[in-house]
């Protein structure tokens, strides 16, 4: 547990207890419609006597668990049982993770290069594949947690020889099912783009070879199309394989022509790849088809220096410098001609969300990142159609990732926005609801202890 003064430092300290369940009680007044649970995942654990993880990346997975029902909610925290947790709990650094290594020897520098100590500590995202709600990491298998209690279960198997390579801990809903990628590196690498079938296999759809592969968060999907971007933060598989190194510090910014990939989803074009400039992005927005191209919506920067900026010397210390941080839409050709960019705000935002249901989505929901002492200082509402935009903002409080959860049977913007906050005076967090069509705070409950701001989450309806 690091000392901890400033804003920045008390949002990445540690959490070292499950929390709940507990009643909160409630400011204002909930809609009355909101019925579910919306459930986050994210790091919350930095710290284990002898094992310092790095990265904001590292931290040990924590679930959290709002409950809405008939004006009532209900906050459950735990962290997930995995291998990594366990051995870091008991002071063994023996797993790679993100951006540490595990305990140097000659059985674990084997162990890396077979890939056995590769973390299980999946603390990015959360989905249901068919009946299974799992937690999401992006360098390993899935894991199986109960929706009510979020006790721990089993990696989930899939029923097929794809492996448990590389992936994105962002997987895309389409209409015939989730979306995502495996890389397999090697002396041949490729990517593997394939969509989640009924009976829980993943059949390949694309296969995507790259001798120097990008890291890469998130894809994106249009109704005709999945979108894989590598942008130049690149690796040599081999150099990987044998170095030992953790996950991240095998990449390397290029400066050379960013690609974009479009996958046909039924599977019976080839992909078509498109060339834009230079950048990196974390997070795609939304993507859509406009006649001859695809319309893809992200969250970029001009270099890959906003990972290393978020290590936790750097990031608890000082906001990161993240070049280029904007709104971006890239126009990519069916034809493969190279890909056109259109800045839709320079408003500098991270973990950006949208209405899932909407073929076009029109609204923008993000965390407003802090130039300052703060993390984030406020969640904005980004109209892409007008420019325009609204903000929610708080003096002392860091919001996280903002979620839309529409009204039964509403439109874009009839429903309300989902968001922990934490407030740096009071060192305590909130549940915020935010009216959409207003964009007005309209009700919040304080959780008993600080909690992490996460990574990301999902609203699961009972209604």
């Amino acid at each position: 547990m690091i000392a901890a003064h400033t804003p920045r430092e008390l949002i990445f300290s540690d959490v070292t207890n499950d929390i709940g369940p507990v009643a909160l009680a409630i400011e204002g007044a909930l809609p009355d419609w909101l019925r579910g649970a919306f459930i986050r995942n994210g790091p919350a654990q930095y710290s284990f006597g002898p094992v310092q993880f790095r990265h904001w990346f590292d931290g040990m997975a924590f679930l959290q668990r709002f409950e809405f029902g008939e004006g009532k909610l209900e906050y459950t925290g735990r962290f997930i049982r995995s291998e990594s947790y366990a051995a870091a709990t008991e002071g063994r650094a023996e797993y790679q993770s993100f951006a540490t290594p595990a305990a140097r020897s000659f059985g674990s520098w084997l162990a890396g290069v077979t890939s056995s100590n590769i973390t299980d500590n999946t603390n990015v995202n959360v989905a249901r594949y068919g009946d299974a709600s799992v937690a999401l990491t992006e360098i390993g298998a899935p894991r199986c947690f109960d929706p009510q209690t979020l006790e721990t279960g089993n990696l989930l198997k899939f029923a097929d020889d794809l492996g448990t390579g590389p992936t994105t801990a962002h997987p895309v809903r389409t209409a015939g099912g989730w979306v995502n990628f495996t890389l397999k590196p090697g002396l041949r690498s490729e990517f593997a783009v394939w969509r989640l079938a009924e009976n829980g296999s993943r059949d390949a759809i694309a296969r995507i070879p790259s001798k120097r592969p990008a890291y890469v968060h998130s894809m994106g999907a249009s109704r005709k199309y999945a979108i894989l971007v590598e942008y130049p933060y690149r690796f040599d598989p081999l150099a990987m394989i044998l170095g030992g190194k953790p996950y991240i510090e095998n990449f390397h910014w290029g400066g050379d022509e960013t690609l974009i990939h479009l996958v046909d989803l039924t599977g019976s074009a080839p992909p078509v790849t498109c060339a834009a400039e230079p950048f990196f992005a974390f997070h795609h927005v939304s993507a859509f088809d406009d006649r001859d191209c695809v319309v893809v919506d992200l969250v970029g920067y001009d270099d890959a220096s906003i990972v290393s900026d978020l290590y936790l010397d750097r990031v608890r210390e000082r906001a990161p410098v993240a070049p280029g941080l904007s709104l971006r839409r890239y126009h990519v050709p069916c034809n493969g001609q190279d890909a056109t960019r259109e800045t839709l705000s320079n408003t500098r935002m991270e973990l950006p969300r949208v209405d899932v249901r909407a073929e076009r989505p029109r609204y923008v929901y993000a965390p407003r990142v802090g130039e300052g002492d703060a993390f984030t200082d406020g969640v904005l509402q980004v109209d892409t159609s007008s420019a325009s935009q609204r903000v929610w903002e708080r003096p002392n409080e860091s919001p996280g990732e903002a979620i839309f959860v529409p009204k039964p049977g509403g439109n874009e913007t009839d429903g309300a926005v989902l968001f922990v906050a934490f407030n740096a005076r009071e060192k305590r967090s909130a549940l915020v609801v935010v009216d959409a069509a207003t964009f007005e705070e309209c009700a919040r409950a304080w959780a008993p202890a600080m909690l992490p701001l996460g990574f990301h989450g999902q609203f699961w309806p009972n209604y």
